[in-house]
């Protein structure tokens, strides 16, 4: 079922009042990468959009006041990630109740792959899940739509945990070309500053 252009507002406009409390440079250009690469994947992977976008979406709202000055590297962002998908679960299901758009089906479909999104064995065990892992991580190496706000060392750690942890997991065709363009670049990119 197609995520009509109203909803679709409605949903972007009660995400961005979190996410703009969220990770300065991150939170809102994460999210909207995130979107434009679920829409990307979808242009030839079957699944809902009106599922996969609103996740897309929701995601990553419940970092608001989560990740503080001290927590500005990968390993103290990745250790606070349990906490992030819980809270973002909690705030995503008033946002998709109160907007009223939504079956109970479809709440509980995205509520179960927004408090999933982070972690990879839970989230890539269904088509619907495994989507949600590549948009999210094509959303987090893609430096045309998103600069990295890491340390240009703390940007290279993340890459090698990237490829190491994330890359390998990548099953779609699509998922896998892009990802075979972002990659290098995101490296590239990291190299030239440092």
């Amino acid at each position: 079922m197609e995520l009509n252009k109203d909803l679709e507002q409605k949903l972007k406009s009660s995400a961005l009042k979190y996410l703009e409390k969220g990770r300065a440079n991150w939170d809102v250009p994460h999210t909207l990468a995130c979107v434009f690469w679920m829409k990307e994947l979808l242009k030839y992977e079957r699944g809902n959009p009106k599922i996969l976008i609103s996740a897309m979406y929701l995601h990553d709202i419940g970092g608001a006041g989560l990740f503080g000055e001290s927590h500005n590297t990968h390993r103290s962002q990745e250790e606070l990630k349990p906490e992030q998908m819980k809270i973002s679960k909690e705030l995503s299901e008033k946002i998709l109740r109160a907007l009223r758009g939504f079956s109970e089906g479809e709440i509980s479909e995205i509520l179960y792959l927004v408090g999933v999104h982070d972690d990879y064995r839970e989230i890539t065990s269904s088509e619907s899940g495994q989507l949600v892992f590549e948009a999210d991580g094509l959303g987090q190496i893609d430096i045309n739509r998103v600069k990295p706000t890491f340390s240009k060392e703390d940007r290279l750690k993340f890459l090698q945990f990237f490829e190491k942890e994330r890359a390998s997991r990548y099953k779609t065709e699509s998922g896998k070309k892009f990802l075979n363009q972002l990659l290098p670049e995101a490296y590239r990119y990291c190299k030239e500053e440092m």
